[in-house]
């Protein structure tokens, strides 16, 4: 099986940098690629592949797609390590996400969705309050006191958020009245609730989950990804960045680092928000592109499977942003798939934290000290 060069795996035998994947499949031979196409397709994601999928319909259309990573699927990617399989980006999906469950249905792979309990039958929860160590918490009394504080702070003014957005998949078709609150960030809604502090410290720790960001701040996708991919019948460029996007008249240029030009009639971008920087558009993105560009994505936290050496039942930690931990919240994974192997852990960091995957005392020792004292870590992996 192929091995992308991202990812990495630690143990104490010692570390690996890449990680064995599907996800690396082979792309058209550089003899095949022409000069100009039709259409270009920058980025193989779920957005880009159903963008070539859908446009290689038309036979009559030359379309290249375009890829920086030496793998499809973008941020959401399945490796394979220790005898079981690890999504590295995207996991869990839901009928609430319409697209991506058409997707599923058009492949028939909706019969094959796990549920997972997640975070909902810990039988032990941790709460790590600010420049303080874990402790022991009734799940009960935390579900309750995050429900009591979810229902003040989602009724503002006495909208619900079904008021407030109401077409939360068109956020800006009218009417918006959430524009009005936009400006508001969780700690500022917080604090306009009369409800006890540590009511809404955990509320606040647990809706860090939502952009490894305190509130301040603010294997099966593999399947999906081949089924989509093998619609498509025009050429693939992988291990190739581009530097600049020129459009003149009805042309646009694309010029990759190492000084190769592609000429397409139409582009197709699914870049990622936070990579956008790194190319020179011309004409100029609009300003309000610009300004969503300069500040990028929220969430920038690291995502790092574990494997630890004792089996247990399910449990879920959590530890404040507004004190010293990296770590924003953790949970049991699973005890193995194919047989009780110890336990693995799903880990997630603050962001601006955690960001060398290679600094396994760091890593180990922090997670000890603000999630779970009594880890015996026997491996972990994680990806940039």
């Amino acid at each position: 099986m192929p091995t992308s060069r991202e990812g990495y795996l630690w143990t104490p035998a010692g570390d690996t940098t890449g990680l064995t994947t599907e996800a690396v499949v082979s792309g058209t031979p550089d003899s095949l690629i022409r000069n100009k196409y039709d259409v270009v397709v920058i980025g193989t994601g779920f957005s880009g592949l159903i963008a070539v999928r859908n446009l290689s319909r038309n036979p009559n259309l030359a379309v290249l797609l375009v890829e920086g990573r030496d793998r499809i699927g973008g941020r959401t990617w399945t490796a394979k390590a220790l005898g079981e399989e690890f999504e590295m980006g995207g996991t869990w999906v839901h009928w609430n996400q319409p697209h991506v469950y058409a997707e599923l249905h058009r492949y028939g792979l909706h019969s094959n969705l796990k549920t997972s309990a997640g975070t909902l039958d810990a039988k032990t929860t941790i709460y790590t309050a600010a420049f303080s160590t874990p402790n022991n918490i009734e799940g009960g009394d935390v579900n309750s006191a995050v429900q009591r504080v979810a229902d003040a702070f989602f009724s503002i003014d006495g909208l619900s958020s079904r008021d407030l957005m109401p077409y939360p998949h068109e956020p800006f078709r009218q009417p918006v009245p959430w524009l009005k609150y936009d400006h508001l960030s969780v700690k500022d809604r917080l604090d306009q609730l009369d409800l006890p502090q540590i009511d809404k410290d955990l509320f606040d720790a647990m809706v860090s989950s939502f952009g490894s960001a305190p509130g301040s701040d603010y294997g099966f996708t593999e399947a999906l990804r081949w089924s989509i991919l093998s619609e498509y019948h025009g050429h693939l460029l992988f291990n190739t960045v581009l530097e600049k996007v020129e459009q003149q008249n009805f042309s646009v240029t694309l010029t990759t680092k190492n000084g190769r030009q592609i000429q397409a009639s139409h582009v197709i971008s699914t870049i990622p928000l936070n990579c956008l920087s790194d190319i020179s558009f011309t004409p100029s993105l609009s300003p309000l592109r610009q300004e969503a560009i300069k500040a990028g994505h929220i969430n920038q936290g690291a995502k790092i499977h574990f494997k630890v050496g004792q089996t247990e039942p399910g449990w879920f930690a959590m530890a404040s942003g507004y004190g010293t931990s990296p770590w924003c919240f953790s949970f049991s994974d699973h005890n193995g798939t194919a047989k009780k192997d110890g336990t693995y852990y799903i880990g997630f960091g603050y962001n601006g934290h955690l960001t060398d995957p290679r600094a396994s005392s760091h890593i180990i020792s922090t997670f000890k000290q603000h999630l779970k004292p009594d880890a015996d870590v026997k491996a972990y992996l994680t990806h940039d």
